[in-house]
Order: C-alpha cells, then sequence, then structure tokens
C-alpha cells in the first residue's frame, strides 16, 4: 500500500508536528481518513482550509466574517466561526476536501499549506552508499578548489 506524506506548514517550514506519513490505497482515502478522524485532524484543517472557506465569496460564511474581519478575533467569534466551519467540512466528499486542501497556499505566518502528497520513491541509506558518497563529496570538493 503506497504512503502519502500530508504536510501543514508556514512559511516557516516543516516540524515534527507539521506531517504525518499515513499508508493508504489513494489521496481519497486519506481525505475520507481526515473525515472520518476529524478530530485528529483539526488542527490541520483549521490552520488551512478554514481560511479559504472564510474568504470564498460562494462557499464561507462572508457576511460573518466582514462583520468581525476588521476585528482582532476573540474566543468567542473563534468559536462562533469554528462551530460553522465543522458540520461545513464534515459534509465534504472525499474529492470535495481535495479540491479544498490543493487550492490552500502558504500565507505569511497566518495561513497554511495542506498538502497531500504520494510518497513514490524512498531512498535507502546504507553504510557502505554513505561512505561512497563521502568519497565522491571529498573529490568532487578538491576538484573544484
Amino acid at each position: 500500500m503506497p504512503l502519502f506524506l500530508i504536510t501543514c506548514v508556514y512559511d516557516e517550514g516543516i516540524y515534527q508536528s507539521s506531517f504525518r506519513v499515513v499508508n493508504a490505497s489513494s489521496r481519497e482515502e486519506v481525505a475520507q481518513y481526515i473525515l472520518t478522524h476529524y478530530d485528529s485532524w483539526e488542527d490541520y484543517l483549521s490552520r488551512s482550509i478554514f481560511y479559504l472557506w472564510l474568504y470564498d465569496q460562494n462557499e464561507g460564511p462572508t457576511a460573518l466574517w466582514e462583520s468581525m474581519g476588521h476585528v482582532i478575533m476573540n474566543e468567542e467569534d473563534s468559536k462562533t466561526l469554528m462551530n460553522r466551519f465543522i458540520p461545513w467540512v464534515l459534509q465534504l466528499s472525499p474529492q470535495e476536501l481535495l479540491t479544498w486542501a490543493d487550492r490552500t497556499h502558504v500565507d505569511g505566518d497566518s495561513h497554511a499549506q495542506l498538502a497531500i502528497h504520494e510518497i513514490t520513491e524512498i531512498e535507502e541509506v546504507s553504510q557502505d552508499t554513505a561512505e561512497e558518497d563521502m568519497c565522491l563529496t571529498k573529490n568532487t570538493m578538491n576538484q573544484t578548489r
């Protein structure tokens, strides 16, 4: 069964908490797993798709967002939005979730990109290979001097 890398990253890069690797037969199966186990993926979804949902003129609660957009959200406003977001996300099909995830992008410190990639190649590192690579690297460095 293929491995999939799921990342939820900001512009600062990847940390231990910003990626997971799962076994699944397809991206759609990964998306279904995320929807079925929403509680363990809420952080990823709330840092990425949530912001698209807020700003999307056709899908998100734009009137609510516009009324709060100029104010720093307090805990009550945040809960109100999440109480509308969670049921919306949970009614998505796996393909719809993937479509939303594919639209996410890094936007500074506020919006994360949610990406689901099949791992198609895994490099094997052995002691012999590592030693050969180090010798090649040293030889290349010596030749460029």
